[in-house]
């Protein structure tokens, strides 16, 4: 049998995080009361958060509640066990501040095998192999028994020392319950979130970004093919990177590889909301042409007499016809936007996640009007040294896009 772990903190918070923001994470986080969250970090003696792990699960949810803001620490499952006898209360948070944390307990007698999964491996009076306290099993099953023997239908009592039926550190966010309406000011923090993702692994996000920028330049110099091939591969590649995401928000790094991620998820409908999506950018541009044509003055365009051509460009059918491409194009926007992840990380068909990616943006106008203009004046911003600010700035939007989809879809 391996070696098992446990990950533990003792009070400490790491140096630039303050309190506040602590709480609301792990809050947030782990769907933990802040009451509860307050009581833990607020506790002066050490903490199980969770334990039975191996080496390296240990150390993603250390890496995790480090990010957070907490100091934690892996011990063997093995250590901490002297003559006192130290047992492990339930591992869910509850109001009782002696949650979590190892307690002493007597053991009058010794047990040689458990008595709730027949193992021999004890030490102490604890099994090794599903950590019950064989004392405390027995006594509360004997409660139990006396409990449901007082009257018909009632339920046998719970062991309190089993393992949890939750897993504390597991995302518990469940199943997709969006979309969801989110206040105007999440479009800053979207991008806050982006940022947040972006410095977490900033040379592999840069070279992510030139890498495709590059494929993109290269292909798309290909007459006629590059460019359909560039529009069609731009919802697998954009899957890649929140893939990528997903592996931050799980606690693990992005990497280069992400890139092409979006190739072994669901690449098939992935490839078919490219077609989408393109098919209907052909179809818009065609229509709003034939209405700008028709509202032009062709012979003022004929003209050699600029004043003529100007005024024919600024005439009101034309403002007209463009306004109303333009706002034609919205619709169409804001049903892509999502659809990639949707798509590679929901495993939707391309057409339900562009229904629900519409719906999504439509319920966020606000939100997503404020982050739009945030959006632009980062690119232009990253813009005026020499276009190197947008090394920064591509990947920080590119991971913002999935900070919103968390936020709207998984609130």
């Amino acid at each position: 049998m391996s070696e098992t772990c446990k990950v533990i903190y003792f009070g400490e918070l790491q140096p630039g995080f303050e309190a506040e923001e602590i709480i609301e994470a792990f809050s947030k986080r782990f769907k933990v009361s802040r009451e509860k969250t307050e009581k833990l970090l607020g506790t002066s003696k050490e903490v199980v958060l969770k334990g039975g792990l191996d080496s390296a699960r240990a150390m993603k949810y250390k890496k995790l509640l480090e990010r957070i803001g907490l100091v934690v620490r892996i011990d063997s499952d093995e250590s901490d066990l002297d003559a006192s006898t130290l047992s492990l209360e339930s591992t869910e948070i509850i109001d009782d501040e002696k949650t979590q944390v190892m307690v002493s307990t007597p053991m009058s007698t010794e047990i040689e095998k458990c008595p709730k999964c027949d193992s021999p491996n004890m030490q102490q009076g604890i099994c090794r192999d599903c950590g019950v306290v064989a004392e405390k099993y027995l006594a509360s099953h004997s409660r139990g028994a006396g409990e449901t023997a007082g009257g018909e239908g009632k339920a046998t009592t719970k062991n309190p020392y089993s393992a949890p039926e939750a897993d504390l550190l597991e995302p518990q966010e469940g199943e997709m319950n969006g979309p969801t309406g989110v206040p105007a000011g999440h479009g800053w923090a979207w991008l806050a979130g982006g940022w947040w993702y972006f410095k977490q692994n900033p040379v592999a996000w840069v070279l992510a970004i030139l890498t495709w920028i590059l494929l993109a330049m290269g292909v798309g110099m290909i007459p006629l093919l590059g460019g359909l091939v560039v529009n069609l591969a731009t919802p697998i590649i954009t899957a890649g990177f929140m893939i990528g995401c997903q592996a931050q928000h799980e606690g693990e790094d992005f990497t280069l590889g992400h890139l092409f991620a979006g190739f072994s998820n669901n690449p098939g409908q992935l490839l078919l909301l490219g077609v989408i999506y393109f098919g209907a950018m052909i179809l818009l541009v065609i229509g709003m042409m034939i209405g700008l044509f028709g509202m032009l003055d062709m012979e003022a365009m004929q003209s050699q007499n600029p004043e003529m051509v100007m005024g024919a460009v600024m005439s009101p059918g034309f403002i007209i016809a463009m306004l109303v491409g333009f706002l034609l194009l919205i619709p169409l926007m804001m049903a892509y936007f999502f659809a990639p992840a949707l798509v590679a990380l929901d495993d939707m068909k391309a057409l339900e996640a562009m229904k629900l990616s519409f719906s999504g943006c439509l319920k966020n106008l606000l939100p997503l009007t404020v982050y739009g203009l945030l959006a632009t004046l980062l690119m232009i911003l990253g813009s005026i040294p020499l276009g190197l600010g947008l090394l920064i700035v591509l990947p920080l939007l590119t991971a913002s896009m999935y900070a919103a989809y968390r936020d709207i879809y998984y609130s």
